[in-house]
This record gives structure tokens, sequence and C-alpha cells, in this order.
């Protein structure tokens, strides 16, 4: 059994050997490779064959999947070079007043092609956003001519002296101060109006300026923020400053009898112009009112006589964003208007015998006034003349009447005296 046992180890020792040999291309006959020999006639021919057939069928399978793989990927190649986009960084246009002169546009221009839906251009011209779809239609007298519509379905045409193809390859005008007309493309929009564009060549300079640009535009856009923000601040608290000033105004007057400050002017009721400040904490300041400088806000007033013209933002409403604050100029009628009201009497022994009001109410501290009083009066006929600011007494004033021409004043109440 043991000899059988190693006999048969050696058998299959000798058939796998044969079998390598074959399989990794060595062709030549070994000593022993005797076809009336049991051990490799009979063992290795029908094995090899059997293999064979097996790695034929692998590499065939490898085969097809190989040329399906080259297959996909060339086609999805293909669909990627027929979809195709550059985007100009900048383009040139007729001036809008003055269609000899060139000026740039300042946004960037995309022009676009598939093969399902045709060209497309998009740009920002002033405060329109354009995008247009097209499609080539025919070609002469040196142009070619596509159509379509623009985002809004308004017939669009479109008229290049060269392949709008062309475009896709960065083309453009070296230069912004002229026009190459071979650069041109003419777009006409039903309902809009005409354009001519003149894309210009991106070049690593071109890319810096605009790079720049774009961090001036962000930071102005910053900075018109921070004053719209300010201003409609102000708008909402407007009202209460100005109820602030009315209340100063009427303060005032009777504080100083009748005198002010500021120029307000109690008979005429002129709209009172005032400066403001409001700071980045949304503090709101009066830097003047009319003609006359508020002493305790003099600092805030001389910052903007320094920077007038040095603005940061401005607004259609005059407001000026400057280091961060906001400057202004408004007025409003403070309403405060002294009104004259009278009443007639006539007096006998200390009694009222008569009594007639004129038009209007006045307050109970000028009838106080008149009671507490009217011990002054003797007996005659009297005109009595009140004044009131905003439903406060100013003065009383008795008139007797000696004769037609002649007048006697008594002034019963006064805050001028």
């Amino acid at each position: 059994m043991l000899a059988v046992y190693t006999y048969s180890n050696d058998i299959y020792s000798l058939a796998w050997g044969v079998v390598l040999s074959r399989v990794i291309g060595l062709s030549r006959t070994s000593k022993t490779d005797n076809p009336n020999s049991l051990t490799l006639s009979f063992l290795y021919k029908p094995f090899l064959l059997g293999l064979g057939k097996q790695i034929c069928d692998i590499m065939k399978r490898i085969l097809l999947f190989l040329v399906g793989a080259v297959m996909a990927l060339s086609m999805f190649a293909q669909k990627l070079t027929s979809v195709r986009s550059f985007e100009y960084l900048d383009y040139v246009t007729p001036h809008p007043y003055d269609v000899r002169k060139a000026t740039l546009g300042g946004e960037s221009l995309t022009i676009s092609y598939n093969p399902n839906t045709g060209y497309g251009i998009k740009f920002r011209y002033i405060f329109r956003n354009i995008n247009i779809s097209v499609k080539f239609i025919t070609s002469g007298n040196g142009k070619y001519i596509y159509t379509g519509t623009d985002s809004s379905g308004n017939k669009t045409v479109v008229a290049t002296k060269r392949k709008l193809s062309d475009f896709l390859d960065n083309v453009g005008q070296t230069q912004s101060e002229s026009f190459e007309r071979d650069k041109e493309i003419e777009i006409a929009i039903y309902g809009i109006g005409d354009l001519s564009i003149y894309p210009l060549k991106n070049t690593p300079e071109r890319r810096k300026e605009k790079e720049e640009r774009s961090i001036k535009i962000k930071e102005r856009n910053r900075l018109q923020d921070k004053l719209n923000e300010l201003y409609s601040y102000w708008q909402s608290t407007k009202a209460s400053v100005q109820d602030s000033l009315r209340n100063s105004f009427k303060k005032e007057f009777f504080e100083k009898k009748g005198a002010g400050r500021y120029g307000w002017d109690s008979e005429t009721n002129f709209a009172v112009r005032y400066m403001a400040c409001i700071d980045s904490n949304k503090v709101v300041k009066i830097l003047k009112i009319n003609d006359v400088k508020v002493a305790e806000n003099i600092e805030y007033l001389d910052e903007f006589n320094r920077n007038e013209y040095k603005y940061q933002a401005k607004n259609n409403n005059g407001a000026k964003l400057i280091n961060g604050k906001m400057f202004l100029t408004d007025r409003f009628s403070p309403n405060l208007i002294v009104c004259t009201l009278t009443r007639e009497i006539v007096l006998k022994k200390g009694k009222v015998l008569y009594t007639r009001w004129g038009s209007g109410k006045v307050s109970q501290k000028a009838e106080k006034v008149i009671e507490a009083n009217i011990a002054l009066l003797k007996k005659g006929r009297y005109l009595i003349e009140i004044q009131e600011l905003d439903g406060e007494l100013i003065s009383v004033v008795a008139q007797k009447y000696l004769n037609i021409s002649n007048k006697k004043e008594i002034v019963l109440y006064s805050i001028y005296e």
C-alpha cells in the first residue's frame, strides 16, 4: 500500500509539472517525453485539451468586455465634446449715447452649444439679464443667421460674421478701445430692441482685472446694503425724532419767552430743515436745525464736512454713507402755530353782564386767569384777547373800548413779562 501511494503521488506531480510547462510556453521536448510512455501520453493530453477550452472561453469574455468598455467610453467622450460652453470675462458694446465709442459691459458673457437645443447666449446688459437660445438657419451676404427666443419667449435673431461655434474657443477681441467687426454678435429681440456685443478674449491680465473689479463690486454692494439698512431704520424712527424736535421747540419757546436758537418762526410756521446722523449702532444725532449747528454734536458735522464728497454709498433721497455712518438732510413742519382767540364782555360793578366768545375754544388755564383777574377790570366793555401755542397759554390781554379810536390794554397774563 505504501508503494502504491508513493507511485500515485509521483504520477500527479509529474502531470502537473507538464501542464504548467505547456501553459507557460516551454515548447522544448523533455527527454522523458516518450509518446509510448503511460505516464505522459495517457495522463496530460486530455487534461490540457480541457484546460485550453476553458482559457479560450475566458479570453473571449475578456475581449468582449474590453470592446464594450471602449465603445461606451468613446460614446461618452463624443457626447461630452458635443455639449460645449465658454465664458468670456467681459465684453464691449456701443455706448448708449455715442454708438461710435466702445464701453465695457462689466459682466461675463457665456456662449454654449447643445446639439438638442442649439446655441445659448447669456449675459447682463445694464440692468437687464439677457438669456437667448437660437439655432442656425442660413448664411448669406457674409453673415450667419440664427433664430430663436429669449427667456421670455420673445422672437430673437442673431447675426454674426463668423460661426457662433468659433466663439466657443476664446476668439474675442484683444482690446476694448474699439470694435473688431469680425467679432461682432448682433442681437435683435422683438419688442425690446437691437444690441451688438463684442466678446473680449480671456487673458491672465483680464482675469486679474476681473477679480479686482469683483472685489470692488462686492465691497460697494456691502456698503450699499449698510446704507439701505440704516435708511430703513431711519424711516421707522423718523416720526419719533420729529416729534422730539417739535417738543423741544415748544419747550424752548416758553423757557425763552418766545425766543429760540434755531430760527423757528412761531408766526409763519415755516418748515424746519434739519440734518441728522445715524451711526453704526443706530443712534440718531441731530447736527443742524435750519442753519444753526447743534453744539453737542459738532464733531459729527465736522466729519461730514471733511468727507462730503468722499462718501462710500448714496441713495436717491440724498442720504450718504461716510465711515459707516449715514448722513442726511430732511425737513418737516412742526405745526406749532400761535392761535389768537377773543372774548367780549361787559362789566358793571365787578359783574359780567354780557359775554360773547369768538371762534375757537380756550384752555382751562385761560378761563382761570380771566376769573382770577376780573377784579382788575372796571366798568365798561372789554375785548379779551387770548394767545395759545399748542394748548399752552401765552398771554391774556383785556382791551377796554374808550372810543372808536382809543383802546386801553390791561395785561392779565403774559409769558413775555
